[in-house]
């Protein structure tokens, strides 16, 4: 008997899978249990990115002057 591994982004996507799969009598579906990162929503994942910080006096540089040979000041 062989194993795999199978890690599936979307929950619909995942529940088709499952549905095929489970019809198939040589395949035995087993659940592992729910780690703690796959516990926490996808929304509380990233924080930051839905509640940016407002920065004053920023410099945005370009490609040729991050690599350059002079630092522009």
């Amino acid at each position: 008997m062989k194993q795999y591994v199978i890690s599936i982004n979307d929950e619909e996507k995942a529940k088709q899978l499952l549905a095929l799969l489970s019809d198939l009598t040589y395949v035995q579906i087993v659940e592992s249990p729910v780690s703690k990162e796959d516990a926490v929503p996808e929304k509380k994942r990233f924080l930051l990115m839905d509640n940016p910080i407002h920065v004053e006096n920023v410099k945005h540089y370009t490609r040729e002057e991050l690599y350059s040979d002079r630092i522009p000041l």
